[in-house]
């Protein structure tokens, strides 16, 4: 599952705050959700980040 950093954390698992990565241990996932660490990703939000990220290349990249 694809889960979002809510704010920045470090131990098992670390990520910065506004970080998506997919977390596979279901016991370290579970604990950074009551803890309010994460958020799960649903599809359609998934999507939103990936066109957001790709938006901000087209727009860094320059070409000589």
């Amino acid at each position: 599952m694809i889960y979002r950093a809510l704010v920045s954390f470090s131990g098992l698992c670390s990520m910065a705050m506004g970080e998506t990565r997919e977390i596979s241990d279901k016991s370290i996932a579970n604990d950074l959700l009551k803890a309010g660490y994460i958020e799960e990703l649903k599809e359609t939000k998934i999507k939103k980040v990936v066109q957001s990220k790709e938006t901000k290349i087209k727009k860094g990249s320059s070409k000589k």
